[in-house]
């Protein structure tokens, strides 16, 4: 089974409803998500998540009640063995994830989707949905070998400009 890591914007984009949505990207990017949240819960990838479950903790407090992720995510603690992954990283005092003394990551509430990636071999490909910092910080990530998959190019690309 392959590992992956996800950033809690994509559970939380596919929980957006029309209401919520400002453009036809952003309306395309909820529509991507959700079609992507599906395929992994039909899926064998396996969700890495932090022993200490700060990763857990974010996603459940950021994620709306009753909307479609929230469904999929309590899918996922029923058979939590099947799609979660939990793997030891190290937080500093203020709860930020360390991270390799060459790899740097300007958003430290990202960085522990970095060292989750990080503890890997090979290094799990991170999942992104509207975060922009991932974009920012590509060529960076790409030098230590980590991946960012875009599941949202286009909302990226304008949100950049």
């Amino acid at each position: 089974m392959d590992k992956i890591v996800v950033d809690t914007n994509v559970w939380v984009t596919a929980g957006k409803l029309a209401a919520d949505v400002e453009t036809i990207d952003e309306l395309d990017c909820v529509e991507a998500c959700i079609d992507w949240t599906q395929e992994f819960i039909d899926g064998d990838l396996r969700l890495l998540v932090d022993t200490d479950s700060k990763v857990v903790d974010e996603y459940m407090n950021h994620i709306s009640k009753r909307r479609y992720p929230d469904s999929n995510l309590n899918e996922l603690y029923t058979n939590i063995w099947e799609h979660i992954e939990p793997i030891n990283i190290q937080f500093d005092e203020s709860g930020y994830a360390l991270l390799r003394l060459t790899v740097s990551f300007h958003d430290p509430a990202d960085r522990k989707f970095v060292a989750l990636a990080l503890a890997c071999d090979p290094y799990a490909p991170i999942y992104n949905a509207a975060d922009t910092d991932w974009a920012r910080e590509r060529q960076n990530l790409e030098i230590h070998g980590l991946t960012v998959h875009e599941l949202c190019p286009e909302y990226i690309k304008n949100r950049i400009k």
